[in-house]
């Protein structure tokens, strides 16, 4: 009985002093491109709405490059339709979206989402799901997902497009749930100044 006790106990202990690290799902191969870095141009596909390419910048047909979206910053999410983290961490995508737009920054900041190893039907499930009001690109083959570190899910990347020197640069990262949209959001445009 007294080992049962201290076995929970000892749960509890570790439950409770790595929470923040409960909120994802971790990959034990994951390397996440470190802030400073530059971001490959990603190759993202999937099915867009015309709105959604519209609101991105994007001409013609998938697939299009990171680099093609017309932004000043692109705040990318890696999620996985089976991630329960990240299950419930898309209504806080939502709130960051509208948040971006009542703060007057949609033309300048851009919120994507690539469902990581999960296909366009996959991903359309997700969007149908949870109502997402951002662009979600797919990564079937996990080929984008090995290009970011192999990262754990939900992950974010906060990156400062650069056009004229053809550059991408990580300026914020997180792994897991946000604390709040709008805590992420300011402090996301401060690591980009």
């Amino acid at each position: 009985m007294r080992i049962t006790l201290i076995s929970i106990a000892f749960f509890l202990f570790v439950l409770c002093t790595n929470a923040p690290a409960m909120q994802a799902s971790d990959n034990a191969a994951s390397h996440p491109l470190p802030v400073g870095s530059l971001m490959p141009d990603l190759l993202l596909r999937g099915e867009l709405s015309p709105e959604h390419i519209s609101h991105l910048g994007l001409k013609g047909s998938a697939p299009r490059r990171l680099s093609e979206i017309k932004a000043d910053t692109v705040i990318l999410v890696a999620f996985s339709m089976y991630c329960p983290h990240c299950q419930r961490e898309a209504p806080a995508l939502n709130e960051l979206h509208a948040l971006i737009e009542s703060r007057g920054l949609a033309d300048n900041v851009k919120l994507i989402g690539v469902g990581i190893g999960n296909s366009d039907f996959e991903v359309q499930v997700f969007r149908d799901k949870y109502a997402t009001t951002f662009p979600l690109f797919s990564d079937p083959d996990f080929t984008v997902n090995k290009e970011i570190g192999e990262v754990g899910t939900p992950f974010f990347y906060v990156l400062a497009m650069n056009p004229e020197k053809k550059e991408i640069r990580v300026v914020k990262t997180l792994l897991g749930r946000m604390e709040s949209a709008e805590t992420f959001f300011d402090q996301a445009m401060k690591a980009g100044e």
